[in-house]
């Protein structure tokens, strides 16, 4: 139950191969990509820490759903520094629950370490979602973006990825 036109495209009961496809595509329907919409911002500057939640510099991005069943996937990567021995640093994405993850290091100073949060936030609206990341101090003292010799070596990053919901399991 299949048959073959010329040498590039057969037919059978499961679907169409072809070797090559020609034209736009744009009257294509029931496809599923699963990504709609992606946005990335990041932050190469120093910013030391506070021992109460800051904004961290230019990591906020607002994103609109295309519909209320989407999901969006929210990455938060941090390049950070622990200032002296006994630090420890903690980070969230504010407007994605606000759940904290964090760093230490003990003993010594001058250590470069890393915070990385993926959150999927299920919205549930049609309005602009803003995300921003935030950072803290719970003890000792930190930077973002040194490396082991305190020079600004690193880079931070916050991406915002919109996703079908026909895809997520």
């Amino acid at each position: 139950t299949g048959f073959k036109v010329g040498a590039g495209i057969s037919m059978t009961d499961t679907g169409i191969k072809a070797s090559n496809f020609y034209g736009s595509g744009a009257a294509l329907t029931g496809i599923v990509s699963g990504i709609l919409q992606v946005k990335q911002v990041r932050f190469t500057g120093t910013q030391a820490t506070t021992s109460s939640f800051a904004n961290i510099s230019g990591l906020s991005i607002t994103m609109t759903p295309t519909n209320v069943n989407t999901q969006m996937l929210v990455i938060m990567n941090l390049a950070t520094y622990h200032g002296n021995s006994n630090s420890q640093l903690t980070a969230r994405i504010d407007g994605a629950g606000s759940y904290e993850s964090g760093d230490m290091w003990s003993p010594g100073s001058g250590v470069a370490g890393n915070i990385t949060q993926f959150i999927m936030d299920d919205h549930n609206s049609t309005s602009a979602q803003t995300y921003t990341a935030q950072i803290k101090h719970e003890s000792g003292s930190g930077d973002l973006n040194k490396d082991y010799n305190g020079t600004n070596n690193g880079i931070c990053t916050l991406t915002v990825i919109e996703i079908d919901s026909s895809v997520i399991v």
